[in-house]
């Protein structure tokens, strides 16, 4: 990516902050960011555009709640990949629909050494356990572990701007 020269000035920091807040779902979801900080819809879209076109905005995501869609088994998957394998196998994860948040992370010697991780959501244990293990086996990875998720404690995005009292 193109490192960008573009200068975030307040209303830029303003208009990710709304962003990031969220977007309702109705037919102009612009107008309400626009109205708040006293501009034109169109000055609002161009402004994103204009963020997106810099690289300071590089997509837009959904938050959900696995368990309130229904997801009642969430496990972090941790594999042990060869290094010259994680590029492939992370890019065939990454693709799957039952697979988020896939990822490389550096192994501590004699304590952790697994090197590729990512998420799984399922409606029971034993579905997820049973689709890990067909991953896997596909992958021909045999040293891996799931770490079921006992409770969601937090699911938040770093704040752009402190909220005002």
């Amino acid at each position: 990516m193109k490192r960008s020269t573009y200068v975030l000035d307040d209303l830029d920091m303003a208009i990710m902050a709304s962003l990031q807040r969220g977007i309702k779902i109705i037919d102009r979801p612009y107008s309400e960011i626009a109205e708040q900080l006293s501009l034109s819809q169109e000055e609002i879209l161009y402004r994103i555009r204009t963020l997106q076109t810099n690289g300071i905005i590089r997509r837009y995501g959904a938050a959900v709640s696995p368990s309130k869609m229904g997801f009642k088994a969430n496990g972090m998957v941790v594999c042990k990949v060869p290094r010259s394998r994680v590029p492939y196998v992370g890019k065939t994860l990454s693709r799957l629909n039952d697979v988020t948040h896939c990822y490389e992370r550096k192994t501590v010697p004699k304590i952790w050494s697994y090197n590729l991780f990512f998420m799984i959501h399922s409606s029971t244990r034993r579905s997820a356990e049973e689709v890990v293990a067909a991953l896997m086996k596909k992958l021909s990875i045999t040293k891996y572990e799931i770490l079921f998720s006992v409770k969601e404690l937090k699911k938040t995005s770093i704040p752009l701007q402190q909220e005002s009292d």
